[in-house]
């Protein structure tokens, strides 16, 4: 373990053996939720995207100050300020990941990405998208008719706002399904890091 501006920074074998030995403690991702959700996280671990400091600073004063924390990010050095920030405000019990998950993954043998749907969550998940998918349909239909009558153009806005973040969730909900179901080969996942970024965007 190295001690670093009193951090204590730990190998991926150390901080194994800290989960495993540690009954409380609480591994934080301050990676987005899109990159916790859809590029693999560390087991039971749970996310504050410390790049909206004003959320995750929100988030983190919620947390219980006197039980231990294991923080990871992509190679470790967002992690490294989001320990500092917890440090300052009283958080003593602190650890992070050296390296970050890239580093975790390599020494496990990149085996701990998010679960794989079994064929009957497969084909629910895929059941509920068309439910969602059949009501945004309704939505616009909606709208066409709100046009064709000249209805008021702010609430035709509404509505196609209301489009638009319904979208946006159905987007998440089939990029979950594409990483649990559809990412098999070398090529699949260069696809789905390709419209990872377009939504991002």
């Amino acid at each position: 373990m190295l001690v670093e501006n009193g951090l204590n920074i730990l190998s991926p074998s150390e901080a194994d053996e800290i989960i495993n030995k540690t009954n409380n403690i609480v591994i934080l991702d301050v990676r987005t939720e899109m990159e916790h959700n859809y590029e693999g996280m560390i087991e039971d671990s749970i996310s504050i995207n410390f790049l909206k400091p004003r959320v995750a600073k929100r988030e983190i004063s919620k947390l219980d100050k006197n039980i231990p924390y294991l923080l990871y990010c992509s190679i470790g050095k967002l992690s490294i300020k989001a320990a500092e920030y917890m440090k300052e405000h009283g958080f003593n019990n602190i650890y992070v990941l050296e390296g970050g998950l890239k580093a975790w993954n390599k020494y496990f043998g990149d085996n701990n990405k998010v679960s794989k749907f079994d064929r009957e969550e497969s084909s629910e998940r895929r059941k509920k998208l068309i439910i969602r998918l059949n009501r945004i349909e309704g939505q616009i239909k909606g709208m066409k008719k709100m046009l064709a009558k000249g209805e008021y153009c702010g609430d035709i806005l509404n509505q196609s706002l209301a489009v638009k973040s319904a979208m946006g969730s159905v987007n998440q909900e089939i990029m979950e399904v594409f990483l649990n179901t559809c990412m098999i080969s070398t090529k699949e996942k260069e696809d789905f890091f390709r419209y990872m970024r377009k939504l991002i965007k």
